[in-house]
């Protein structure tokens, strides 16, 4: 203890008190491990993207021209829904960044299949079923989500037959189909096959070659 009472903040109390103080400092310490990202025990944020939408969006778009069941499933355009939660501050932003880019796009067209995107406030999950459902959409792209059933968002795709993609890659992991990582310092495909074929896309052998292919 007498290391410690040179210290200023130990001055003045006993040996006994200062153990007790470092024992409260450290299990203050194990108990907040878990909250701060620079902690060893924390996990990362599961609506975390690993790259801008500038760089995922555009590789989604060349993407989708890569699934050969695409022009069969579309019919005459192609619709994107952009799902987001008003309240949660990072899916909204994303979701504007999102609006902001494909507005400034010189073309609407993806494989000449002309192209148009609408956003969708996440409110239940049948309320999305029957949006999606009533505005035709094709492709749903997932802005990050918090308390939301990511198996239940992969459910109605698959049973609409649309093509899940999100900037978030561990909601590969619940049955989104397509995500944009980063390895490297680059951006990483991320498909979840299994799933992508489960909402009838058909990708190329040519781009699953790119990608980290998740069965």
């Amino acid at each position: 203890m007498s290391d410690l009472n040179k210290l200023p903040v130990f001055k003045g109390i006993t040996q006994r008190q200062g153990y007790r103080y470092i024992e409260f400092f450290l299990l203050i310490m194990f108990l907040l491990l878990p909250v701060f990202p620079g902690g060893r025990a924390a996990a990362p944020f599961p609506e975390e993207m690993e790259t801008p939408v500038d760089i995922h969006i555009p590789l989604f778009l060349k993407i989708l021209s890569f699934d050969r069941n695409l022009k069969e499933r579309v019919g005459d355009e192609i619709v994107m829904g952009i799902v987001y939660q008003q309240r949660f501050r990072k899916s909204l932003n994303i979701k504007n960044q999102v609006e902001d880019y494909l507005s400034r796009l010189s073309t609407h067209h993806i494989d000449d299949v002309p192209f148009r995107y609408i956003s969708i406030p996440l409110g239940s999950l049948s309320e999305l079923k029957t949006t999606l459902e009533k505005s035709k959409v094709d492709i749903i792209y997932i802005t990050p989500l918090r308390a939301v059933s990511l198996e239940s968002l992969a459910s109605i795709s698959r049973s609409l037959g649309l093509t899940s993609l999100t900037g978030v890659p561990r909601y590969c992991e619940s049955g989104i189909s397509v995500s944009i990582g980063s390895k490297g310092g680059n951006p990483l495909i991320i498909i979840n096959l299994s799933a992508a074929q489960s909402e009838g896309a058909d990708f190329s052998s040519r781009l699953l070659k790119l990608a980290k292919v998740i069965k």
